[in-house]
């Protein structure tokens, strides 16, 4: 029924192509026309919302600000828990209607500003002791929670990556807490990071996989550098690692990965040889070899980043 009232639609138009001599330049262009003023249209009511938004924001934490010494504590803990959980409730509800989903991130980013700021303010208003970083690790433990299981019911991409933010808050206090050493708690971190967001690549939420991917392999790059630095031979170890990320990079699809061990490699050439040739005679030759192999770096890199786009649209 749908084909057939469609073929009748398209004959019509044809028909009136036709009569009134409209040759497919002019309908293309026409449709082309409209589509960028609809567009416009559409581009400058959102920059509008967003800037009375900030305006917003900006004048609630204006007026915070002056007004703070003269508000007692159950004002001070509404005023700023209050927003946040009102954007969050809202962020929630506009879901039900597909013409204004599009406004649940901008509420979903409000609220995970404001509503960790109202939960300090009542920290401080009302709970005894100085812990900062038990109270910092209760807070983002507890918006851990409040974005990841609504995301669950209604899976909205934004949810995640705040609740999975907080989630990395909180966790990476507890192991500090635990007196982990820095190194070895960026290490771990790095990985857990990695992996879930290679997890998160293969589903419908792929869009926050790139900054997953840098801030893990940063952190695990970074981490493992500190350990080995300066200690003859396992300084030598980061070589194979950087090259082993940018191979495993093809495997994820990440080109993101495959920029941050590929800078990761390039550094750790010349910090080996400012460590270990730079007071030696063949220093101009250690510094044309470093030259060499910086261009094989590159144009492997380049080549992986190829491969990598070839195979994401291939999938």
């Amino acid at each position: 029924m749908h084909n057939n009232a469609k073929k009748d639609a398209l004959q019509k138009i044809v028909t009136l192509a036709q009569n009134h001599d409209i040759t497919l330049d002019e309908i293309g262009a026409h449709l082309t026309k409209s589509h960028l003023k609809d567009k416009s249209g559409k581009w400058l009511s959102r920059l509008l919302g967003y800037l009375g938004a900030a305006f917003i924001f900006g004048g609630l934490a204006l007026f915070i600000t002056m007004q703070w010494d003269a508000l007692s504590s159950p004002t001070r803990v509404i005023i700023t828990y209050g927003p946040g959980l009102v954007a969050f409730i809202l962020g929630i509800l506009v879901l039900k209607d597909v013409r204004y989903e599009k406004a649940s991130t901008p509420l979903f980013l409000k609220s995970a500003l404001l509503l960790p700021t109202g939960m300090f303010v009542f920290l401080n208003e009302y709970a005894d002791g100085d812990d900062t970083q038990l109270a910092a690790m209760i807070v983002f433990g507890i918006l851990a929670i409040q974005f990841l299981i609504p995301f669950l019911a209604v899976k909205r991409t934004s949810l995640l990556f705040f609740g999975y933010l907080f989630w990395n808050g909180s966790l990476g206090i507890l192991m500090d807490r635990a007196e982990i050493p820095g190194e070895f708690l960026g290490i771990a971190l790095g990985l857990s990071i990695m992996m879930v967001a290679w997890t998160i690549d293969r589903t419908d939420h792929r869009a926050i996989a790139p900054f997953w991917y840098f801030l893990g392999s940063v952190g695990l790059l970074w981490s493992v550098f500190d350990v080995v630095e300066g200690v003859v031979p396992w300084d030598l170890l980061y070589l194979p690692l950087t090259i082993f990320l940018m191979l495993i990079s093809t495997r994820m699809h990440s080109r993101t990965l495959l920029l941050v061990s590929t800078f990761a490699l390039l550094g750790f050439l010349g910090y080996y040889t400012e460590e270990y040739f730079a007071d030696v005679t063949g220093w101009p030759i250690a510094l044309m070899i470093m030259g060499f192999l910086l261009i094989g770096v590159s144009a492997y890199a380049v080549k992986l980043g190829q491969k990598i786009k070839h195979e994401t649209l291939s999938a």
